[in-house]
């Protein structure tokens, strides 16, 4: 059997917002042209704050998140 143990979250020793804001991005800008998918627009994004990305452009007919 494995050992595996379910942390909680309080023990993943997650940043607040407020720190993540203030972590210097990654200068690389993702464009996303004519995505029409909302699902791959919202991986995108969480991909892109995974990485420290520093900008995320939208264009043609790309769905914008809420």
């Amino acid at each position: 059997m494995s050992s595996t143990k379910k942390l909680k979250l309080e023990e993943l020793g997650r940043i607040d917002v407020d720190t993540f804001r203030d972590t210097p991005k990654i200068p690389v800008t993702v464009v996303l042209d004519n995505v029409r998918s909302m699902h791959n627009v919202g991986a995108v994004f969480r991909t892109a704050d995974a990485f420290l990305i520093q900008e995320i452009i939208l264009c043609g007919i790309t769905p914008q998140p809420p």
